[in-house]
């Protein structure tokens, strides 16, 4: 029985084309169904990512696989009879992850700030958007491509956002070739191969899109600081319920031993007393199972005596936001 394979995308998205460019490489058919976000989202992206409620969504045998890095790495893995995406030396493999992350973290927010912001914050995110830039074009140095001669993971988790450069050079009015001339050659090289040209989307398209969204972000109402805590506060009981839901009847995530899931999210059971003080909420009222595996973890020394105390953290807290003005 073949293989089904379903996308649910859309154009302009630079996560998106991440995915298109992957499935091209590894010569993989699937079904694309395009998400106008502008619009209400299907009832297919909600049932598939009914966490986060975005695109991409990768839809394998009927299984969801979201979030465009870790469908990089599914798909990698799952497809490895040609066109390796990852390294197979671990250390590389690592350093593909973290400057993927790097690429996430830093470009995008860089992005947002100069598509979205006033003049000064602007600036600011074309300053360190171009840091960025070159702090890659370092990590780049005389390779061909950031894998080396073939196509890679990190090559396809940032070249996606040269359908962005248009538009923030001209949101922006700064030239980013003029600064950043060797990966303008890298994404030259890259758009020589049909698996990256074919899956970016037209530059002046992308800017049409980018008028669209800031013409309806305009209209949103900006909330006050009370608002937004209040927002906040059952945003984040939201997500830890749904947390509930994932723990299940089970001991930890890990099952009967700490897992991953566990080690990523018990750094910010310090943090709850903080949570709670500055937002006048229980959030051991809202969610008492979560509050329940907090404690089993607590009883294990190698969290007890990993996890900072509560009560310094709040100080932390109090101190960075007398010293903030907040």
């Amino acid at each position: 029985m073949a293989d089904e394979v379903i996308l649910l995308d859309s154009l302009p998205s630079s996560f998106g084309m991440r995915v298109r460019i992957a499935l091209a490489e590894k010569g993989i058919k699937y079904e694309y169904k395009e998400e106008n976000l502008m619009m209400d989202k299907s009832p297919l992206l909600l049932q598939m990512n009914p966490v986060h409620k975005m695109i991409p969504v990768l839809i394998h045998n009927g299984k969801p696989i979201c979030e465009s890095l870790i469908i990089l790495q599914y798909i990698d893995e799952v497809w490895n009879d040609c066109s390796p995406l990852l390294p197979s030396d671990p250390y590389q493999r690592s350093q593909a992850k973290f400057w993927a992350d790097f690429i996430d973290k830093k470009i995008y927010d860089c992005g947002k700030r100069i598509l979205m912001s006033k003049a000064e914050v602007q600036e600011a995110g074309e300053k360190e958007m171009i840091e960025c830039l070159k702090l890659l074009e370092g990590e780049l140095g005389d390779k061909k491509y950031f894998g080396g001669e073939s196509l890679g993971f990190l090559d396809i988790a940032l070249v996606p956002y040269y359908s962005w450069f248009y538009s923030y050079e001209t949101c922006g009015n700064f030239s980013i070739e003029a600064e950043c001339q060797k990966l303008m050659s890298w994404i030259q090289r890259c758009m020589e191969l049909k698996s990256v040209s074919k899956s970016l989307h037209d530059h002046h398209k992308v800017y049409d899109y980018v008028l669209q969204l800031r013409k309806s972000t305009g209209k949103r109402i900006i909330m006050g600081k009370i608002e937004e805590q209040e927002v906040a506060k059952k945003e984040l009981i939201e997500c830890l319920k749904t947390l509930e839901g994932e723990l299940g009847d089970k001991l930890f995530f890990g099952d009967e031993t700490i897992g991953f899931v566990d080690v990523a999210l018990l750094p910010f059971y310090a943090w709850f007393y903080s949570y709670e003080t500055s937002g006048n909420f229980s959030i051991e009222a809202e969610c008492p199972k979560m509050v329940a595996w907090g404690k089993r973890c607590m009883e294990r020394e190698s969290i007890s005596k990993s996890l900072p105390d509560p009560e310094k953290i709040y100080s932390f807290v109090s101190q960075l936001k007398q010293k903030l003005g907040i």
